[in-house]
C-alpha cells in the first residue's frame, strides 16, 4: 500500500464516486492517512468529477499534441489521455512522483493496465523553480504548441507564489504557443460554498496541509481575470456547469440541482494565451 498526502488521498477517493476511469483502480492501492471522516465529503464528488472532465473537454477542444500536467498527483489523466497526445509530461515533487511511478508498477502487476505509454514521462520537480520549466521543455517539439494544465495546485500558492508560477507559464507558452488550461481559479464564494455543506471544512484542511488557503482565494471572478491579463494573458472562461451532463456521480449519489449550483456554479476554468 502507498502512504501519500491526506489531501491527495481525499481526491482520489472521491474521484471512486465517478467513472473517471481508473480512479478506482488507484484508490485500492492507497492507504488511508491519519485524518477524521468527516474530511471525506463524498457529496463533493461532482465538483472533482467536473473539474476533471471538464479540464479534458477543453483540452481536446484546444488542439494540441503535446502536454505538461503540473502537480498531478494521483489523477490517472496521464494514462488514461496520453494515447491521444504526441507527448505527455507530468510533474509532480519528488516524493509524490516516486509514489505515482510505484503506483504505476502496481497496476502494470495486476494487470489492471497492459502498458505504460511510452509517450508518458513522469518528471519530478518544484513548479515554482527555473529548473523545472528548463527541463521539461527537452521533451517537447519546439515548433510545435503545448497545453500546461494543473489540478487543485493554485490554492496552496499565496499570491505571491501564484505569481511566480504564471510567469513560468507565460515564458513557456512564448516561447512554444499553446495555452494554459487552469482550473484552479480558488474563488472566497466557492469557500464559503464549501463552509456552508460542511461547516469549518476549509479550516480543517489549512490545518491539515499548513497552508492558510483561505487567505490564497480571489475576491471574485474579476478579481482573477485581472490578475492574469496583468501578468500578460488572454482568457477564455468555461463554467463547471458545462459538463453537468457529463457528470456519473450525481446520479450515483442523488446531488439535486440546487446542491449542484452550490457545487459548481461559481466555478470556472481559465484558458489563457501569452501575449
Amino acid at each position: 500500500m502507498n502512504k501519500v498526502a491526506p489531501t491527495a488521498w481525499l481526491v482520489a477517493y472521491r474521484r471512486t464516486l465517478s467513472d473517471i476511469p481508473l480512479g478506482g483502480d488507484i484508490f485500492g492501492l492507497l492507504e488511508k492517512p491519519d485524518i477524521s471522516d468527516d474530511l471525506l465529503r463524498p457529496r463533493s464528488a461532482p465538483q472533482f468529477e467536473a473539474r476533471y472532465k471538464l479540464v479534458n473537454k477543453l483540452l481536446k477542444k484546444s488542439n494540441t499534441k503535446q502536454v505538461l500536467e503540473l502537480a498531478s498527483g494521483l489523477s490517472p489523466r496521464g494514462l488514461n489521455e496520453a494515447k491521444n497526445f504526441d507527448v505527455y509530461v507530468e510533474n509532480d515533487l519528488p516524493d509524490i512522483t516516486k509514489q505515482k511511478k510505484s503506483i504505476y508498477r502496481a497496476l502494470l502487476e495486476s494487470d489492471v493496465i497492459q502498458s505504460q505509454p511510452d509517450n508518458l514521462y513522469i518528471v519530478a520537480g518544484d513548479v515554482l523553480k527555473d529548473p523545472l520549466f528548463e527541463q521539461v521543455t527537452n521533451y517537447f517539439n519546439n515548433r510545435r504548441p503545448i497545453a500546461v494544465i494543473n489540478e487543485g495546485l493554485m490554492r496552496y500558492l499565496n499570491f505571491e507564489q501564484k505569481e511566480s508560477l504564471a510567469h513560468h507559464i507565460h515564458a513557456l507558452l512564448k516561447q512554444h504557443g499553446g495555452v494554459w488550461i487552469n482550473p484552479d481559479i480558488s474563488l472566497k464564494s466557492i469557500q464559503l460554498s464549501e463552509d456552508a455543506s460542511n461547516k469549518g471544512h476549509v479550516a480543517k484542511i489549512s490545518q491539515l496541509t499548513g497552508v492558510d488557503i483561505a487567505s490564497n482565494r480571489f475576491e471574485n471572478v474579476d478579481h482573477a481575470r485581472k490578475f492574469f491579463e496583468n501578468l500578460g494573458f488572454i482568457i477564455e472562461t468555461h463554467s463547471y456547469l458545462e459538463v453537468t451532463n457529463d457528470l456519473y456521480s450525481i446520479k450515483k449519489l442523488g446531488i439535486t440541482d440546487d446542491e449542484l449550483k452550490l457545487l459548481n456554479g461559481d466555478a470556472v476554468v481559465f484558458v489563457m494565451r501569452a501575449i
